[in-house]
């Protein structure tokens, strides 16, 4: 009889304390999901009206993504502190509990703070832009956005690459894109017998004639050097920075083809081997 009034008493004590814990942090909790449901799916909507607002269209590109970024991490910060808030948490010991971590909260933050700070950098400077071709070590392509800690860029064969904004501020870094015009240079291989002025008066006309050239800039075709069993000839000419890769290509198939109609032979790699006597 008093080991089931025991249990009874426990059973009915452990009711009571789960009453008053649903009753005192049932609704807080409740709220707290709500808002926090709430609030992900306002800062979605937000971020969409603000990138569709008239004054955010009239920013540069550059800044378009990095800004987009930044409003939707800001409102992602104000509905965690309102749900903590909700939740009764008091907000000075949040504060005293981050700036007691604040050494190990910015030596595991390191990375991403070195690349926001790049993208500040990125920004500032204005080393590239969106829709500029870029190289960077063993990528290239065309950059896309520019976020707060990543860059997209999209290669030529479209693959999507991320870098990060750290890296692309500190290294070497080549924008194709910079200026309207480039340069192309083709060295063209021949045979070491063949008369010098004949065939650099063959390869200038068929530059001169290359379709999509700057004709106003400089046309150059002339003997360059020597190597490996022929003699080798250089072509530079000006085009649009977009039609780069067509002049390259049309210089190419135009040089083999010239040099083949008037008999020029184009020479393939050699290799010597002696053979000692035994």
């Amino acid at each position: 009889m008093l080991i089931h009034l025991a249990s009874g008493s426990f059973f009915s004590g452990l009711l009571d304390s789960i009453a008053d814990f649903c009753v005192s942090y049932g609704l807080k909790l409740l709220g707290a999901l709500l808002v926090l449901a709430v609030g992900l799916w306002l800062s979605k909507v937000l971020v969409r009206s603000v990138t569709k607002s008239r004054g955010f269209s009239k920013l540069s590109k550059d800044v378009q993504g990095f800004a987009q970024s930044a409003v939707r991490i800001a409102l992602m910060i104000v509905v965690i502190i309102t749900v903590i808030s909700i939740l009764g948490v008091p907000m000075a010991s949040i504060v005293a509990a981050i700036a007691s971590c604040g050494v190990a909260i910015g030596l595991a933050l390191q990375g991403s703070l070195s690349n926001l700070a790049g993208g500040l950098m990125i920004l500032i400077f204005k080393h590239f832009h969106v829709g500029d071709y870029i190289i960077n070590g063993s990528y290239e392509g065309t950059v896309e956005e520019i976020g707060v800690f990543y860059t997209s860029v999209r290669t030529a064969d479209n693959r999507n690459v991320i870098l990060p904004n750290a890296a692309l501020s500190n290294s070497n870094l080549i924008n194709v894109s910079r200026y309207d015009t480039r340069r192309v240079d083709v060295a063209v291989p021949v045979d070491g017998d063949a008369d010098v002025s004949t065939v650099s008066t063959i390869l200038y006309d068929m530059a001169k004639n290359t379709a999509k050239i700057l004709p106003d800039q400089e046309i150059f075709a002339r003997f360059d050097e020597y190597g490996n069993g022929c003699a080798k000839y250089k072509i530079r000419v000006w085009c649009s920075s977009d039609d780069y890769w067509d002049v390259y290509y049309d210089l190419l198939e135009g040089s083999k083809r010239v040099l083949a109609e008037n008999g020029i032979k184009i020479p393939l790699p050699q290799m010597e081997i002696h053979t000692a006597d035994k």
